[in-house]
């Protein structure tokens, strides 16, 4: 474990609370926003165990320190060995609570899900030096079969594939990720493999085992070239750690700037989007990036009760198809437009943002029903010639003469 990897202690400690009796009911990407140990009924004993695993990262200690200084807590607090427990109808079940090897599988499981989602933000922030990412598995007697076929693959750093396959991939997984540059690739001879159209789901059962109630879960798996082989992750971990745990840091990163007088709240979205923070979530979206704070009159306008506007990455998705020829640098003028721009309402829910110069820019910003968040929805660039800059700036005027709620 090493040195503590500042962004795997930010990434576990963003985390919220998640109070639940099994793991398949917090499921994929909500692991990576709340903690939770399974059969976890008070939140006193979660606190004991997250802050554990707190100090265990930032101080880099051992799994027996964990496992010997847990123990006597939780034995202290009723969390250990087995549990009868008898229901309304008068049948039991037995519980299990806290032991050593369920001590060992959560420190294993937290630890590794944090060092990859750490890892994860450091590799997309030097993705452009590094492109290529390959898939290590550690090859042993140990190895499952599906984490050994994909050991030595290598796939660019936005392929589809680490969307659910970056490590870990299931219980105990061991897996990591190496950073290529395009020099190191041919130097070694190695090729690059596409997720695009060999990605596959399948739907399996999960059974509660306090109800008996079934419902069906999604799982994804790789269909690996010249092999009659489908890498599947475990059921639960089809879902990247890190990229989920970005989305979770950006909730917290709106939290504080709704908070925040709206002159800091301003400067503080400029720096952001100016930064590798979005740079990093350009390359793979995950939650909704905070891109500017709007006056609170024009906020109240179209409802809103919050004045910070965000991008989701559906949106994103939609501009790189429509706006191919934005920059990132571009996206940073967004709370320029907000801030500087002619300000023309359109319908009951859309505010559309004009710098009027050659080369200057359209934001649309728009709120949802109930005004409790704003959406950055369209974002383009005027002409510079000034004849047809005026023709389209005028027909963006003439929108604010429609009737209220002509929202579109």
């Amino acid at each position: 474990m090493g040195l503590p990897p500042k962004d795997a202690i930010a990434y576990f400690t963003a985390k919220g609370y998640a109070v639940t009796f099994d793991w398949k009911e917090l499921w994929q990407q909500a692991h990576a926003q709340a903690f939770t140990v399974a059969g976890v009924a008070r939140l006193d004993v979660l606190q004991d165990i997250r802050d554990g695993l707190t100090t265990a990262l930032r101080d880099g200690k051992t799994e027996r320190w964990f496992r010997e200084t847990l123990e006597p807590v939780l034995r202290r607090k009723g969390w250990w060995g087995k549990r009868t427990d008898t229901a309304a109808d008068g049948t039991t079940r037995t519980v299990r609570m806290g032991s050593p090897t369920r001590l060992r599988l959560i420190y294993r499981q937290n630890m590794q899900s944090a060092y990859m989602a750490g890892r994860y933000k450091q590799a997309l922030e030097n993705a452009d030096a590094r492109p290529y990412w390959q898939y290590l598995a550690v090859v042993d007697f140990l190895t499952r079969p599906a984490h050994r076929v994909l050991h030595g693959r290598v796939f660019r750093s936005d392929d589809a594939f680490w969307t659910t396959h970056y490590p870990p991939n299931g219980w105990g997984c061991r897996c990591r990720v190496r950073t290529l540059s395009q020099h190191r690739l041919k130097a070694e001879g190695l090729a690059v493999e596409r997720g695009a159209g060999r990605m596959v789901t399948q739907e399996r059962e999960l059974v509660d085992r306090r109800t008996g109630e079934v419902t069906r879960r999604t799982v994804t798996g790789y269909k690996v070239p010249q092999a009659d082989e489908i890498a599947w992750t475990d059921l639960g971990f089809s879902y990247n750690p890190g990229a989920a745990g970005l989305a979770n840091m950006l909730d917290e990163a709106a939290r504080k700037l709704r908070a925040a007088d709206p002159a800091l709240a301003a400067a503080a979205v400029r720096h952001l989007t100016k930064g590798e923070a979005f740079a990093a979530w350009a390359a793979a979206p995950q939650g909704h990036f905070p891109v500017a704070v709007l006056a609170a009159d024009d906020a109240a306008r179209i409802g809103g009760t919050s004045a910070l506007a965000r991008l989701s990455p559906e949106t994103w998705a939609k501009q790189r198809r429509h706006h191919p020829e934005l920059t990132l640098a571009d996206y940073a003028r967004v709370q320029d437009v907000v801030e500087q721009g002619e300000v023309v309402q359109d319908g009951a829910l859309r505010l559309v943002y004009v710098l009027d110069e050659p080369g200057g820019y359209v934001s649309v910003v728009k709120a949802t029903r109930k005004g409790d968040e704003l959406y950055l929805v369209s974002f383009w660039r005027l002409s510079r010639d000034d004849a047809q800059r005026a023709r389209i700036v005028g027909q963006l005027r003439k929108t604010e003469k429609k009737q209220p709620g002509a929202d579109h």
